[in-house]
């Protein structure tokens, strides 16, 4: 299950060890291609049932600080407005590469940053035609509303594509282990939470219950119980 909503301090700490991690990327080429196709597997199972559906307004919850995020990296030409979203500064991502810089500032000039947290989504209710919230919630202050925020914010009909780091049972035992071994790494203090599958299902209930067509790539139940770590995903469409 994830774990409690953090402390100010905890969250701070997740948000200081995210930031550094990031800062250390901005001038490696590979780290920002990597960014660029990063979750790309979920765009043929989003074709699939969209297709080339064009949409007025997206928003990429934890669009992440380099203002790349999902939507616009993949989608930026299927979207007219194209929102990003993060409680972290958006930084200067300094690339010798001019065809990769050339990318980006693309990219970057299509995304309008917004700092600030996903908790609380500086937006009206029905505001969205697509959310994008992808490898996020497990670096969150308080996943659940996270959800619930995005839930709010989704017009009826609007597209969610989610996604979450999650282990298997046996995966987060011995994640729990090796956090009480090593409290103080950066991998265990950015990610302050963990998922299994079901309870990644389960927070999303809350959105999926409203909605008229969900793709998921469900592990199996061995995977589930002794697999690996995994990215799970989620596309939907809520009802009209």
């Amino acid at each position: 299950m994830p774990q409690c909503n953090l402390t100010a301090e905890q969250f701070r700490r997740a948000q200081c060890a995210e930031l550094q991690a990031w800062l250390r990327g901005a001038w490696d080429e590979d780290h920002v291609r990597y960014e660029l196709v990063e979750h790309s597997e979920v765009l043929n199972p989003f074709r699939e049932l969209f297709g080339d559906r064009r949409f007025r307004r997206g928003l990429d919850v934890g669009v992440g600080p380099y203002g790349l995020g999902f939507l616009g990296a993949h989608l930026r030409q299927q979207i007219d407005e194209i929102y990003g979203l993060d409680p972290l500064p958006l930084i200067k991502v300094d690339i010798g590469d001019p065809d990769l810089r050339q990318l980006v500032a693309e990219i970057r000039g299509r995304v309008k940053y917004i700092r600030g947290c996903g908790e609380y989504i500086p937006a009206a209710g029905g505001t969205f035609d697509i959310v994008a919230c992808i490898n996020v919630v497990d670096h969150a202050w308080q996943p659940s509303r996270i959800v619930a925020e995005i839930g709010r914010v989704l017009k009826p009909g609007g597209i969610l594509v989610f996604g979450v780091n999650t282990l298997s049972l046996m995966g987060e035992l011995a994640w729990r282990l090796r956090r009480s071994l090593r409290p103080q790494d950066w991998f265990f203090v950015a990610h302050p939470h963990t998922f299994q599958w079901g309870s990644a299902d389960a927070m999303l209930r809350v959105i999926l219950s409203k909605c008229v067509r969900v793709w998921t790539n469900k592990p199996s139940l061995w995977c589930r119980i002794a697999g690996h770590g995994r990215m799970s995903f989620w596309v939907a469409e809520t009802k009209q």
